[in-house]
């Protein structure tokens, strides 16, 4: 017999009660703690543009200089991600 087998017959002669305190003294892994740091820099991100970015109730002609404004910071690299 290899130790797997030995392991089954010995999982296969636990009554029920002896297999929930093998249970109960075996840990699993589960996150400590979930990591949100990349969801709220995005959800910074996607607020701070919607917080200047023009409204559909703003004039046309506004909305005209914002884009136009973006797109001449976009081409001067001003502000090139990292």
């Amino acid at each position: 017999m290899n130790s797997i087998e030995n392991i089954k017959a010995l999982i296969d002669s636990l009554s029920p009660e002896e297999i929930k305190k093998v249970m109960a003294e075996v840990k699993a892994k589960k996150p400590k703690q979930v990591d949100t740091t990349r969801r709220a820099r995005r959800i910074a991100i996607t607020a701070n543009y919607f917080s200047v970015a023009p409204r559909p109730k703003d004039d046309f002609k506004d909305y005209l200089n914002h884009s136009e404004g973006i797109r001449q910071q976009v081409l001067s690299g001003v502000d090139s991600w990292k």
